[in-house]
C-alpha cells in the first residue's frame, strides 16, 4: 500500500520521502518477523541478547521516527507549538517518570553493566515516548488542517505500536509464560494501518469527508493533561506506605481541583467562543451593511437600475472596449411623453409606479448587450455596446419605440403611454463620450420637436 501511494504521487517529493521512510520502517518489522519465522521453522536458537533481529526491529522505531521527524518540519509554519507545549511536556513528564519508574530503573538495578540485553529493552521505552512526543504535536497541531482521516490512522497504527512495545517490555520482565509471537499480529497491525493512511493521504490537503469536530478536538486537548496528571499522582499515592486522614484528604481534593480547573478553563474557552460568534455575526453584518451602501451608491432607489455614476463608469469601460475591438456602440437617450399629466392626475406613488413599470419591461424586452439606466425624473438611457452593423442600432430604436405600444395598467386603468427617443452612435457621430450625450440629447428633442412617439437617430 506504501508502494502504491508512493506510485501516486509522482510529482509530490514530499509525500514520496515520507511514505518512503513509513515503507522502510514496515520492511525493518516484516523482516524481523521473517528471520524469527525461519529460526522457529528451523528450530534454530537466537545468537545472542542483541542479535541482527533485534537489530532490525529497533530500525523501525528509528525509521518512524525519522519519518515523523520530517513530516513535522515540513509543517514546521503551520504548527503553534506555543498553544499547546504545556500540555504536551505534562503528558511526556508523567508518561517519561512512569515509563523510567516502573520500566527502565527496575532494568538498571538488576543489569550487571549497561550492556547490550539492557540497552535492547532501554530502547522500546525511550523509542515508544519519542513517538508519543511526535503524536501529540501530530493530533494537536496539524489534526484540524486537512487530511483527518490518514492521520488519524496513523496515530491509530503508533497506537498499536506504543501497545505492543509494552506489553512485550512487560512480559519480558515479569518472565510470563507467554511467547512473544502473540504480539505479532499487534505488529503487524500496525504496517496496515500505516499503510492504509498512506492510501488515504491527499497530497494538495483538500477538504476531506471527514473531520474531527473542533470542539471535541479542543476538549480532548484540554483533558488529557490533567488525566496524565491524575495517574501520576494516583501511582505516587500508591508508594505510599501508609494511608491517613492527610493522605485521604489529598487523594479527594487533587482531583476536585483539577475538576475546578477544567471547569474553569472549559468555560473560558465557551467564552471566547461565544465572542468570536458575536464577532463573526457582526463582521457579516457590517459587511452586508457596506454591500448595501454600495448598491445605494451606484444604484436607483425606485427603479434599482444603475444610476448615472454607476452608468458613467460601465459607459467609459464600454466605450474603450469598442475602441479596442473597432465595435460600434449607441447611446439611446429615452424621455417619456406627458409623464407631468400622469403624476397631476393620479398622483405621484402611482408615477413612481410607472416609472417601475417601465424599467421593468426594458429591463425584460431589451437584448442582453445593453446598460440601462435612470438619468432621474422620467429619463432613462439606454447604451448598446458591441454592436456590428447600423442596421442593429436602427431595429433597436424601433424595439423601444414598441415597447411603449402595449398600455400600462395604472389603478386597474389601462394608459397608453409614448416616448420621444433619440440616438447617437459611436464613432460615427462622436468619438467621446461628452460628445457622445450631447449628440444623443440632441437626437432626443429633435424627436420631440418633431410630434414625439418617436426615434430618432442623429444624422451623420
Amino acid at each position: 500500500m506504501l508502494l502504491l501511494a508512493i506510485y501516486k504521487h509522482p510529482t509530490r517529493p514530499f509525500t514520496q520521502r515520507l511514505f518512503f521512510l513509513l515503507l522502510l520502517g514496515n520492511i525493518a518489522l516484516i523482516a524481523g518477523e521473517v528471520g524469527q519465522l525461519v529460526l522457529q521453522i528451523q528450530r534454530a536458537e537466537r545468537f545472542g541478547p542483541f542479535d541482527w533481529i533485534d537489530f532490525v526491529f529497533s530500525l523501525q522505531i528509528i525509521f518512524y521516527l525519522i519519518a515523523f521527524c520530517y513530516f513535522l518540519f515540513n509543517r514546521r509554519t503551520q504548527i503553534n507549538l506555543r498553544f499547546f507545549l504545556f500540555d504536551e511536556l505534562i503528558i511526556l513528564i508523567v508518561a517519561g517518570s512512569i515509563s523510567w519508574h516502573y520500566m527502565i530503573t527496575p532494568y538498571l538495578k538488576n543489569a550487571t553493566g549497561f550492556d547490550l540485553e539492557t540497552l535492547l529493552l532501554i530502547r522500546y521505552p525511550l523509542g515508544d515516548l519519542l513517538l508519543l512526543g511526535g503524536m501529540i504535536i501530530l493530533f494537536f497541531g496539524v489534526m484540524k488542517r486537512g487530511n483527518s482521516r490518514s492521520l488519524l490512522l496513523v496515530l491509530l497504527g503508533f497506537h498499536l505500536q506504543l501497545l505492543a512495545d509494552l506489553l512485550y517490555v512487560v512480559l519480558y520482565r515479569a518472565d510470563f509464560p507467554v511467547s512473544a509471537m502473540w504480539l505479532d499480529p499487534v505488529w503487524l497491525a500496525t504496517t496496515l494501518t500505516v499503510g492504509g493512511a498512506a492510501i488515504l493521504f491527499n497530497a494538495d490537503e483538500r477538504s476531506v469527508d471527514f473531520m474531527l469536530n473542533r470542539r471535541v478536538l479542543d476538549w480532548v486537548r484540554l483533558v488529557t493533561p490533567y488525566i496524565f496528571l491524575l495517574i501520576l499522582f494516583i501511582t505516587m499515592a500508591r508508594q505510599a506506605v501508609t494511608f491517613n486522614g492527610l493522605t485521604i484528604g489529598l487523594m479527594i481534593a487533587t482531583p476536585l481541583l483539577i475538576s475546578r480547573q477544567i471547569r474553569i478553563v472549559m468555560d473560558n474557552h465557551r467564552l471566547r467562543e461565544n465572542l468570536e460568534a458575536k464577532v463573526d455575526q457582526r463582521t457579516a453584518d457590517l459587511e452586508r451593511a457596506l454591500e448595501e451602501m454600495e448598491h445605494m451608491a451606484y444604484h436607483d432607489a425606485l427603479t434599482n437600475l444603475p444610476n448615472r455614476y454607476l452608468f458613467a463608469r460601465l459607459f467609459k469601460e464600454e466605450l474603450r472596449r469598442a475602441e479596442i475591438h473597432e465595435r460600434l456602440a449607441a447611446l439611446y437617450f429615452i424621455d417619456v411623453d406627458h409623464f407631468k399629466q400622469i403624476n397631476d392626475t393620479y398622483g405621484h406613488q402611482i408615477g413612481d409606479q410607472l416609472i417601475i413599470d417601465i424599467a421593468s419591461r426594458l429591463e425584460k424586452k431589451l437584448p442582453h448587450n445593453t446598460v440601462i439606466s435612470r438619468q432621474g425624473g422620467d429619463e432613462f438611457v439606454v447604451l448598446l455596446f458591441d454592436v456590428k452593423e447600423t442596421n442593429v442600432i436602427e431595429e433597436c430604436g424601433q424595439l423601444l419605440v414598441q415597447l411603449f405600444e402595449r398600455p400600462f395598467i395604472l389603478q386597474d386603468t389601462p394608459v397608453c403611454m409614448t416616448a420621444s427617443i433619440g440616438c447617437a452612435i459611436y464613432p460615427t457621430h462622436a468619438t467621446s463620450r461628452t460628445t457622445l450625450i450631447e449628440q444623443a440629447d440632441i437626437a432626443m428633442y429633435e424627436a420631440k420637436r418633431r410630434g414625439k412617439n418617436q426615434f430618432y437617430l442623429q444624422a451623420d
